[in-house]
This record gives C-alpha cells, structure tokens and sequence, in this order.
C-alpha cells in the first residue's frame, strides 16, 4: 500500500495549494450570459478530484507482477498499480502496453522498436524513451495526473503549467497521436515570460500540424495576467490540418498591468500565422487585452520566405468583450467566417478602455510603400451568417483587403471597406439596438483612396432605422435591391464614378428624410446611372447639390432614369451634367443654378408647381414630360434663366 498512499499523498497537497489559491472571482457578473457556463464560485477547487476519483484510487491494488521478463510481441494489461520505483525497464520490440484501469508511475518504459502504450496510462510520472506509438490516436488530457494546478496561481505556476500541456502536446505528436481531449479544467497558463529570440507565438501553447486540439464545455484556459504587449494563448504557427475546438479561452484585459503608457493592443487568444487548412469551431472567446483571434502570415509577401495563412474556417465560435477586435485578418486567403457570435467587441469597461479598430471583424492587410509589392496580402473571404450585437465602433470592415463576401448576416453596427476590390456587401440585416442611429450602415468605399476601391457591389440588404442607409463612393460600384427603412438619407452619393444605383426600395416616416442624394461633401458624380428605385418619403425623393462644377469635372455627367418617387420629386441645385429621363414623381422638380441638363419623358404630379426654375439656371432641355400641377406648368421664378429649351411637353392643370 506505499504505492497508494504516496499518490494520494500527492493529490491532497495539490487541493491544499488550490484551495489556498483559487478564486472566486474569476468570471464576473457582467456577462451572465457567460456565466452561467463559466462559473468558479464553486467551495470545491477546480483541481480537487471528484469522491468517485478517489474512491477509485484508493482502492486500486497493486500489481502483483513486474516486467523484468517481458517477451517480445506480448501485450500487458494493466488494471492495477504499477510502481517502477524509480527504475528503467527496457521493453522488447512490438509490445503493447493496454489500459484496464491500473496505471503505471515512478520510473521508464524504455521501447526497443514498434512498442505500443495506452494513451491512458501516460502520466507525469512515467517516462518514456525508445520507439513507440499510442494505441489509440486519441488521447485525453487529465490535469491531476500531469500536476496542472488549476485556480489562481502566482506566476511560477502558472508558467510550469504551460510547460506541462505543451510539453504534452508535443509527445502526443510524437508517439502518432493526432487528437488531444481535454475536459475538465480551469487553469492559467503564463504566457509572456518569453527568452530572447523567441517570439510570442512560439512561446504560447502551440499546435502541431495534422493534430485536433479538443476542449468540452467544462475547459477553462486562461491568460496569466501580465504586462507583456503582445502575448498569444494558443499558436498555430506555419502548420497544416489544425482543428481547435470547444472550451473557454480567457484573456486577462481587466487584469492586465497598462502602467507603462502603451495600447497593449497585441493580446491574442487564438493566433494563426502562416498556418494552412486550419478550423477554429465552437470555442467561447472572451476578455482578451487585444484580439480573440489574429489570422497573419511569415514574412512580407514580397519575400521568399512569406508564408500566408490560407483556407481558414472560423465556425460557430462566441467572442466576448475582447478589448480590441474579436477577430483581425492581416494575411490569408480563402478564409470563411461563418455562424459566430460576436458580442460587445471593444467596449469599455470599468477597469479598461477598448481600444483601436473596435470592430466584431477587421480585415486589415498592411500595404506598405515597398515598391516590390505590399507587405500583408487578405483576400478571397468571406464573413457568412454571423450576429453582432453592442460593438463599440462597427460590426464588419475591409480596411484593406479584396474579394470580401460578407452576406446572410444579422448586425447592430455599420458594415464598411475602405480599401477594396471585388468586395460584396449582400442579404444582410443591419438593425440598431435601440431602434433608430445617427450613423451610417453601410460605408461604400472611400472618396481618399480611389486608386484602389472599384468593382464592389452591395445589394439585398435591409437596413433599418439608420440615419443615412448606404453611403457610396469611388468607382465601378453597383448599390442595388437594398430595402431601406425609417432613415434621414436612404442613399448618399459621395464622388461616384461609371457605378450603377437601381432597383433600390426607401421607405421611411421620419421627418424631412430623403431618397437618393449627394454627399454634401461630394464634388462630381460621373458615369452614374440612378435607376429603377423607389422612394416613398416624407421629404424630397432625390437631390443633387454642388455636382461637377469644378472646371475638371466639366464633362461629368449622371442620369435619373425610371425611377419612382411617391410623394416627392427632385431638387438639383448647383449642379452641372444631369439627366432626369422617364421618371414618376409625386412632387416637383426644382432646379438652381443648374446648367447643362435634360429633363425627359417624365411624369411629374404635384399641388405645385410641376418644374421650378430658379436664379442661375442655364442650357437645360425639358421635353415630352407630362405635369399635372395646380399652380404653373413650368414657372420661372427668376427672369435670369437662358438657354431653357421647353418642347412638346404635356401640361395639365389639376386645380
């Protein structure tokens, strides 16, 4: 019975430290939806073994043989206490050790070739040398038998309990195991101690290529807190075929030491570097210093040695509170982001400040002014049947990046690019919170960084309650089928160039609110065709002030062509180059100081004046309209007017 009392001996000074250390605080009230599946208030540690456990080891008997004369080829079952006392015993080819539920301690199997163990009987007492290999691929990873000390622990700890898992992942690895299981645990894990010349990923809890790393609900890994800028919990770095699912992974952002005046920004749970066919699936991320998850790459894409992440899947995954963004992607290709969560990315709390971008997603390669080419290359992503709620900036943004799908998902926050080619903005619901918003939801691309935002569409969404609904800019932009509802502005126009708006619905209640309009920053609208919309408004369907003026842009020109404006109709003022052609207004066109424009084939009925000419308004064509109006057909409100070319227009008077 030594054997026995030696192990429970251990156990029971293992509760006592945890039981001196744990913390009853570890999750906070703030999150009950979190909560409820994270708490530790619990008077059992999270390290003290259930009385099954014990029970089971008390009465485990030990083994009345030992293996001094092992045969080749032969199989040892082990369903009793195997004390090696300290000594090594060298094991012929092709034996196999099974698990029976004995255990071995205290000493090393030291295999010749071909040997196979019992994932099970490996523990932090049994050494093992030689050629060997698991019996089943699978292992599950118990913390009491690999001295894990689970609760609040002071750095040294917590240190040797990132040593330990690992250390363990990495002979799993070797003896050909491919899945790592870990159930019950809640344990931190020191991640910024790192030695000269090693970097933050390679000194965090790293995954092996070919290899599942499997957490259950009852998993709880989390950041030691630290001053370090830039730590990572779990690394994917320059690897193959990685699944990471399950489990809790913590950050540290309340407890984090800011002292020296830093953003310490750089906290990652989960960094994916340069690794290749890589899942991230079902994981609860939450309370990181910086981001939940970081997807980059090796080098600059202009050096041989540049190493993107590519095909990278992020499932079904909650993020929480993480100070940053819940995920940024600097550098990969064929990235799919799809059924998450995200929650309260960046926001404040009372012990630290969100910080810089503040986004549920991020996509922000660097471009550099390298003349080889830019540093970080993201492209060919997309972000699928995801919800946002609470973010403090916006929910989704392309900073940089090209061919961005982000469709079928449900956000309180704005959607944006800023930099981009071939993106696609499609079939989502952007809805605030509290109702209505004084923002934008959809930013269309940039009017300072034309040289690369062309070819992008956004289509099928239905925004509601924002003040303005899409805001579209640069060039080659197709903005269409999008149900806008309850806005100020449905649609702004913000230096626009060859871009199609059409078949766009408005629709909205709120007083003064308008159709289509421009940007009252914007300078021109060039090549832009505005078709087949929809307005039904309480203010004006469409206007158009202080377009293509400059004498640059004097051969701009844009058409307004059937479209539909119920209770409302179109004011164009200090604008040059427009066409108002085979259009249905419920109201009036107004003009000032408009100049080179026709206005065609549309239908205009109105208790005003059908088409008002005011001051400066010169070289403009009205033809073949049909104007039912109570007032004057066309009225000239000042006798400045030239050029104004009127024929064969119907006018009926409904007074």
């Amino acid at each position: 019975m030594k054997e026995i009392t030696y192990f429970s001996l251990s156990i029971l000074f293992s509760l006592l430290i945890a039981c001196n250390d744990v913390d009853n605080d570890l999750v906070t009230n703030e999150n009950p939806e979190i909560k409820e599946q994270t708490d530790t208030t619990s008077n059992t540690p999270p390290n003290a073994p259930n009385d099954e456990e014990i029970v089971i080891i008390e009465e485990m008997t030990p083994c009345n043989f030992d293996l001094q004369n092992l045969t080749p080829g032969q199989t040892i079952t082990i369903d009793c206490l195997l004390n090696l006392k300290e000594t090594t015993i060298d094991v012929p080819s092709g034996v196999i050790f099974e698990y029976s539920g004995g255990d071995i301690t205290n000493g090393t199997l030291k295999f010749s070739e071909l040997g196979i163990i019992d994932g099970r009987l490996l523990n932090t007492n049994l050494q093992i040398e030689g050629n060997v290999s698991l019996l089943d691929k699978v292992f599950e990873f118990i913390p009491s038998r690999w001295d894990i000390v689970e609760g609040k622990v002071d750095d040294k700890i917590a240190d040797n309990n990132r040593v330990i898992i690992k250390s363990t992942i990495n002979t799993i690895k070797a003896y050909g195991g491919n899945t790592f299981k870990i159930d019950k645990m809640d344990a931190f894990f020191r991640v910024d101690n790192i030695p000269p010349k090693t970097t933050p990923t390679q000194f965090a809890i790293t995954i092996p290529s070919d290899f599942s790393f499997i957490m259950s609900e009852n998993t709880h890994i989390r950041i030691q807190p630290n001053d370090f800028k830039q730590p990572a919990l779990l690394s994917i770095l320059d690897v193959d075929n990685v699944t990471i699912s399950g489990g809790f992974l913590h950050g540290e952002r309340d407890e984090h030491d800011y002292s020296d005046g830093g953003t310490h920004e750089w906290e990652t749970l989960v960094s994916i570097k340069g690794g290749r066919n890589i899942t991230v699936s079902g994981i609860t991320m939450l309370d990181s210093a910086g981001d939940g998850i970081g997807v980059s790459n090796l080098g600059h894409s202009f050096d041989p040695v540049y190493k993107p992440s590519i095909d990278v899947n992020i499932l079904n995954n909650t993020f929480y509170r993480n100070r940053r963004n819940q995920i940024s992607l600097v550098d990969g290709r064929q990235i799919l982001v799809e059924g998450n969560e995200f929650i309260n990315a960046s926001i404040h709390t009372d012990k630290s400040k969100g910080t810089a971008p503040g986004f549920a997603i991020d996509v922000e390669a660097v471009r550099g002014k390298n003349p080889k080419g830019p540093q970080q290359i993201a492209e060919d992503i997309i972000i699928r049947g995801n919800t946002e709620k609470g973010s403090r900036v916006g929910s989704f943004t392309v900073h940089t990046g090209d061919r961005v799908t982000i469709e079928d998902n449900v956000v309180e926050q704005f959607i944006s690019y800023s930099t981009s080619t071939g993106t696609i903005i499609r079939n989502n619901l952007i809805e605030p919170a509290s109702g209505t918003s004084t923002g934008t939801a959809i930013f269309a691309g940039r009017s300072d960084l034309f040289e690369r935002n062309f070819d992008n569409k956004v289509y099928g969404n239905t925004i509601n309650g924002y003040t303005t609904g899409i805001e579209a800019t640069n060039t080659k932009l197709e903005v269409y089928e999008n149900t806008i509802i309850n806005c100020v502005s449905g649609i702004r126009l913000k230096d626009l160039n060859n871009s199609s708006i059409y078949n766009n619905n408005i629709k909205s209640n709120r007083e003064r609110s308008s159709g289509i309009v421009s940007h009252s920053a914007s300078k021109y609208l060039n090549d832009v065709i505005i078709e087949d919309n929809i307005t039904d408004i309480t203010g004006g369907g469409m206007g158009f002030v202080r377009q293509n003026i400059e004498p640059e842009y004097a051969d701009y020109t844009f058409e307004v062509r059937n479209n539909k404006l119920m209770n409302s109709g179109v004011t164009v003022s200090g604008t040059n180059g427009f066409i108002l052609e085979n259009n249905e207004f419920n109201n009036r066109i107004r003009l000032l100081n408009a100049f080179n424009g026709t206005i065609e084939n549309n239908i205009l009925s109105t208790d005003l004046d059908g088409i008002r000419i005011d001051s400066g308004c010169r070289d403009i064509k009205i033809s073949k309209n049909t104007i039912n109006f109570s007032r004057n057909c066309i009225w000239y409100n000042n006798s400045d007017a030239t050029n104004i070319e009127e024929l064969n227009n119907n006018c009926k008077n409904n007074s």
